[in-house]
């Protein structure tokens, strides 16, 4: 078998192998040993996968079923390294909360099997040569995080639960109906039925597909899997279902699921573009982008629970991250996919930290956190990078790749001067009117949601604790990837590696080929 195959398979089969192992396995230890190693074997795979793919460009295997590009490896570089953190941190947090009798050790089998289905179904996602497989994978991603959510089992879980699951069911409905159409545009040039949503063959065709219907496809394909993204106006389940899941699970929706959502619409974005002029599809994404951005920025400074106030930080940086795709051209597309890994850094970096707060105050409330800085100092540190990063301080990676969002949203959005103000009624707009305009209303917002998360998080951080809490830390298996992930974001925002670079280069190749 070749390399290459080999990676794959490691790719899609240990994830399946380690849930239905963990059905069988009762001892805590073991479980956690089998997802430990599942998740090492993932990032040695993507090593080997992403190498192949710098040096000699994308491929495809086992009978053109799976199909993986520079954009696809990068997506996959991100699932297994937020992935190895988040595997490192469940160890503690778990091991905790049965200690403590909130969790009955035998439902620790279950989580686990769950966790790996939704690792599985992100990965066929991203590796599938597919549309059709890409929406189904996207949906199997729905139905095992609907009991992740509400692992806890307590009503407002199960509440949240339920809420996710509905809407991202009406979005993957919306979903295939643009897949649909996708499909119908298809089969009528190629005649072939079995490969009419094969990525490969859309990209060779692309140019010839019924522009009227990719328009329609497009437009339903953005709702759906932007309802998984959490863009305004479909975003609500985001702060219910991101404060009542446990901490890793919130980690990985946030920091991974959301991206591979992203992926799904770029994955269709680079197909539409073929066919329609760039500023179609740009121009959606700058407008739900923009949207999900100042939305979010007005309800932080409302929030009283932290983990919401993380929630609505994700809708922000989704909606940050989609304008700098909608603006497009090298910086743009560039500064996108970059920040999509650093916001994957940053988020599953706080959620860590506020799993280990919630663990010691029992409360989500900030006005009932204080004294961080005391009573939990690993933490404390640990919390404050994750908050400046996610707010785009320098020196962390956050503030590079929001530069260059912003850098691409003065010079290259909105391509026509001319804003069509009915029908008899034109106006022109010069170049410097339109960028400064632009970039002035993405300054205020940042500069309110600057303010007030800003605010929220040192309150927490300094202070006198409350009675009753314990001051002090003590070290364990958990505090590695706070440490680990604090250093990466400060390390890729003062260098980025040549290997990270190349393949980020790539990925922007792909979603500037037309």
């Amino acid at each position: 078998m070749a390399p290459v195959s080999a990676a794959v398979m490691v790719f899609l089969g240990a994830p399946l192998l380690a849930g239905f192992l963990s059905l069988a396995i009762r001892k805590a230890r073991l479980l956690h040993g089998v997802n430990l190693a599942t998740m090492t074997a993932l990032v040695v795979a993507d090593m080997a996968l992403t190498g192949r793919v710098v040096a000699q460009g994308p491929f495809t295997t086992f009978g053109d079923f799976v199909y993986v590009d520079a954009l696809s490896a990068f997506i996959l570089f991100i699932i297994a390294a937020i992935g190895l953190t988040c595997s490192l941190y469940t160890w503690s947090y778990l091991d905790d909360y049965v200690a403590r009798g909130v969790v009955a050790p035998h439902r620790l089998s279950r989580f686990f099997f769950l966790f790996h289905l939704f690792l599985f179904a992100m990965i066929a996602a991203t590796m599938a040569n597919s549309l059709g497989v890409l929406w189904v994978a996207i949906e199997g991603t729905t139905l095992a995080t609907t009991f992740l959510i509400a692992f806890f089992r307590q009503r407002e879980g199960l509440e949240a639960g339920w809420k996710y699951l509905i809407l991202c069911s009406v979005g993957i409905a919306l979903a295939l109906f643009g897949t649909v159409l996708t499909y119908y545009s298809s089969v009528r040039v190629l005649g072939d039925v079995s490969t009419a949503l094969n990525v490969t063959k859309l990209q060779e065709v692309a140019d010839r597909l019924d522009p009227h219907v990719l328009k329609l496809a497009f437009i339903f394909l953005l709702v759906g899997y932007g309802t998984k993204v959490g863009l305004a106006p479909m975003h609500t389940w985001v702060p219910e279902a991101y404060s009542e899941a446990p901490a890793p699970v919130t980690a990985m929706l946030a920091g991974v699921l959301e991206t591979v959502a992203v992926y799904a619409v770029l994955r269709s974005k680079t197909i539409v573009d073929q066919a329609l002029p760039a500023e179609f599809a740009g121009n959606l994404l700058l407008l739900f982008g923009l949207a999900s951005f100042g939305l979010a920025a007005l309800f932080i400074l409302i929030q009283r629970d932290y983990k919401r106030l993380l929630a609505y930080s994700s809708i922000e940086h989704m909606g940050l991250a989609m304008a700098g795709f909608g603006v497009g051209g090298p910086v743009g597309s560039f500064g996108g996919l970059f920040h999509l890994l650093n916001h994957a850094l940053a988020k599953s970096l706080a959620f860590f930290a506020a799993g280990n707060i919630h663990r010691r105050f029992e409360t989500r409330e900030i006005e009932a956190v204080r004294g961080l800085s005391r009573t939990q100092p690993l933490t404390a540190v640990a919390f404050l990078v994750a908050g400046f990063a996610l707010v785009g301080m320098p020196p962390f990676s956050t503030f590079i790749s929001e530069v260059f969002v912003v850098s691409a949203l003065a010079t290259e959005a909105f391509a026509s001067n001319t804003l069509q103000l009915g029908q008899f009624v034109t106006v022109t707009i010069s170049d410097d009117v339109r960028s400064l305009g632009v970039v002035s209303v993405f300054l205020i917002f940042a500069v309110v949601l600057f303010s007030g998360f800003v605010q929220r998080l040192t309150a927490m951080v300094w202070g006198a604790p409350p009675e009753g809490v314990r001051c002090g830390e003590g070290w364990d298996v958990g505090h590695v990837p706070l440490i680990v992930t604090a250093l990466l974001l400060v390390a890729l925002g003062v260098a980025l590696p040549e290997g990270l670079k190349a393949l980020l280069d790539q990925a922007t190749s792909v979603l500037l080929a037309r």
